[in-house]
């Protein structure tokens, strides 16, 4: 339902009708003054009417301007609260971590091959089998330790290495 301004205003600028007209003007028989301010607003608007509007500069701001206040003046009515949905609750958030994991472990074990176990011997595997060194006065043993996969030639009498074989 309307409220009295509105009908009042509705009434004074002649858009009541009918049993709407009918009704408000019985309301009206309590306000005797409402009679003089609808002859008051109706020579307004008609004087309004006949004076040419003044120009006026930039009235794009002007507009802005006056929405500016409107809405700044005009309570706002509360936005509803929307629901707060699973996407982003905790039961949601531990499904995606452990999804996560799962994807991870099988990313893992598909795409990294598995090494050899430890003490296996290596591809790169050579033993010796005989040492012989070409000078008697040279002797030659070797060391070796399959648990770290490791030999060492141990090489006595050698006086000094050929420039050949110097580092660069």
């Amino acid at each position: 339902m309307k409220t009295f301004e509105e009908r009042f205003t509705a009434w004074v600028d002649g858009q009541l009708t009918g049993s709407a007209l009918a009704e408000f003007e019985k309301e009206l028989a309590a306000h005797p003054e409402a009679a003089a301010e609808r002859a008051e607003a109706r020579k307004l608007g008609d004087l309004l009417r006949a004076q040419p509007a003044p120009p006026m500069g930039n009235e794009d701001f002007f507009h802005h301007q006056l929405m500016q206040r409107l809405a700044a003046e005009t309570p706002r009515a509360a936005a509803p609260a929307r629901a707060r949905g699973w996407f982003w609750s905790l039961p949601r958030l531990v499904l995606a971590g452990a999804a996560c994991l799962a994807l991870a472990g099988g990313l893992f074990t598909a795409l990294i091959p598995a090494g050899r176990p430890l003490g296996a011997p290596s591809d790169y595997y050579a033993e010796v089998l005989d040492l012989r060194p070409g000078d008697p006065s040279i002797s030659a043993s070797t060391l070796s330790n399959p648990e770290d996969n490791v030999t060492v030639v141990w090489l006595d009498g050698l006086d000094y290495i050929p420039a050949s074989y110097a580092l660069k």
